[in-house]
């Protein structure tokens, strides 16, 4: 049973480093592609037109990503915890700083960034206490 929980919470710290990673990147990239690039945005308005992004914006999901992909091939297990719990506290924090604000930043935040900011930010604070969880039935169980 240890084991298993233990490849539980260490698979869900390296899924959601995995999905955060690629999906920050390809946001980062395709908006960005969309700023610099006008034909794409006039190929393709509703990209822009519903994400709104900024360059800023779109910069910071391409090194986040990045940054993630990098943990994932060669953080380790406790470069996997790391990520979540972080990415997670800096997603759960924007998100209530924008509901309680209703500040942009520099970054352009949209009212309707909050909810995902904080399902994403959430879900990572979870597998990350999934993870802390576990490794302290493991540890338990071992003595």
């Amino acid at each position: 049973m240890q084991l298993v929980t233990r490849k539980i919470s260490t698979r869900s710290t390296r899924i959601y480093t995995a999905i955060t990673g690629v999906l920050l990147l390809l946001q980062g990239i395709s908006t960005l592609a969309f700023r610099l690039y006008p034909p794409l945005d006039k190929a393709f308005p509703q990209l822009l037109g519903i994400t709104r992004m900024i360059l800023p914006h779109s910069i910071l999901h391409i090194l986040t990503g990045i940054a993630a992909l990098a943990i994932l091939f060669w953080g380790g297990e406790r470069g996997t915890f790391w990520f979540a719990t972080g990415f997670g506290l800096f997603y759960t924090g924007l998100a209530l700083f924008g509901y309680i604000t209703h500040h942009p930043t520099i970054f352009g935040l949209q009212p309707f960034d909050q909810p995902f900011h904080l399902f994403i930010g959430a879900w990572g604070l979870f597998v990350a206490g999934l993870s802390i969880y576990s490794s302290n039935i493991f540890s338990k169980n071992k003595q």
